[in-house]
């Protein structure tokens, strides 16, 4: 017999977990379902400022050795040969001047775990089969078959309903996958350097870029990302070879392991809602990471579509089939100001004539810096109203 619940979450990273806090605390009924068993790895790394006040509210806190203050981000043109520091702490204001790079197993792990303390039920080692909207909805799972008033799809790359509703579409100008490891013995001067500055470091190469994000206990994650097909390991080394600032870096550096590759990323879904049921964060939208945008926009679209699901529940009107429409019309734009400025970069439009300008407009330093600070929201941003006028700007469907 199947099990009754107010609503399901397929995925419990961390907009998964999220959407359950939030639908627990509220009193609806949840039960996440996660295929994996926590702690597992993951990448991504580096938040934004505009998260911290979410993890406020689910009283979840990314401190302590195993996480490192971000003051900002450190932009590196190799083929022009420049460079520019931005931090958090020159934007527009609002948000608070630093953010955090977290070890993804241990930060993950903290947001499940608060999700099953605010009352949500949470099945680990629990992959969903098939998901029958028709039927109540009915999710069935490779364990047992439960029903829901309503679902989230909040499976990240594993984009369930997009696979399943035939409706993922690569975003082919984008990055379209990557490949990364962790480094620990850094040199004592470069690992002083990187833990003082506390900021995420992005090399632009010929074919894609680098980043190389402190963690705790002296750790580097490295990455490289590229729009060439059938990424390879070996890519990596290749890359950091070719990268002086990179090369400087990883002096005499130990690799923790292989290197792990992502393939089939970069891609948006076409049909991200209807009747009975919602696609959250990346199972809606997954942008090249270039500006460490992925989980900042997961969990506000949790956020928001929990706010928006929740009077539904209460007065049985969640099966109306524009339930989520005016809240999916304001997440891409959100997805659609970050992927005009990856747009941007990637047509390397703004590396030379902005990131890397000598002299700057304060007002456009300052706008660009709250959109780097995961700001994309608010109307009084000159920088952004221009990016978004511009015939650079790349609306997500």
């Amino acid at each position: 017999m199947s099990q009754r619940y107010d609503v399901v979450i397929i995925g419990g990273g961390p907009t998964g977990s999220t959407a359950a806090h939030l639908l627990a605390r509220a009193g609806a009924r949840a039960l996440l379902i996660e295929r994996e068993v926590f702690p597992r790895f993951h990448v991504g790394e580096s938040l934004l400022p505009a998260n911290l006040a979410l993890f406020d509210t689910l009283d979840v806190h990314p401190q302590g050795v195993a996480h490192v203050r971000k003051s900002g981000a450190e932009f590196y043109d190799e083929l022009t040969d420049r460079n520019g520091t931005y931090l958090f702490a020159d934007s527009l204001g609002g948000l608070p001047d630093h953010a955090y790079h977290v070890e993804r197993s241990v930060f993950d792990l903290s947001l499940l775990e608060a999700a099953s303390r605010a009352g949500a039920e949470v099945h680990q080692g629990e992959r969903v089969t098939e998901v029958d909207i028709e039927r109540g909805p009915t999710v069935r799972t490779n364990k047992g078959s439960y029903e829901a008033r309503y679902v989230f799809d909040a499976s990240g790359l594993d984009s369930f309903f997009a696979h399943a509703n035939g409706t993922r579409q690569k975003l082919d100008s984008f990055g379209l996958g990557a490949v990364f490891q962790h480094f620990t013995d850094l040199g004592p001067t470069v690992a002083d350097e990187i833990a003082a500055a506390g900021n995420i470091k992005l090399i632009f190469v010929e074919d894609g870029w680098l980043w190389a994000i402190p963690l705790g206990f002296g750790r580097l994650s490295v990455g490289f990302v590229t729009r060439r097909r059938g990424i390879k390991r070996d890519w990596l080394q290749q890359a950091v070879q070719g990268s002086k600032e990179m090369r400087r870096v990883l002096a005499g550096a130990r690799a923790e392991g292989v290197a792990r590759t992502l393939a089939s990323f970069s891609f948006q879904n076409l049909r991200s809602y209807g009747p009975r049921w919602c696609c959250i964060g990346d199972a809606a939208c997954f942008l090249d990471p270039v500006f460490s945008s992925g989980v900042h926009l997961g969990m506000v679209d949790a956020s928001r579509s929990v706010e928006a699901l929740l009077p539904a529940l209460a007065s049985d009107s969640e099966h109306e089939p524009e339930l989520m429409a005016g809240h999916v019309k304001e997440m891409k734009r959100g997805y659609g100001v970050f992927a005009t400025l990856i747009n941007a970069i990637y047509q390397r439009r703004l590396l030379p004539d902005l990131f890397f300008a000598r002299e700057q407009s304060p007002i456009l330093r300052q706008g660009m810096t709250s959109i780097l600070a995961g700001d994309v929201w608010r109307e009084d941003n000159v920088f952004l109203d221009m990016l978004w006028r511009s015939k650079l700007r790349y609306d997500v469907s």
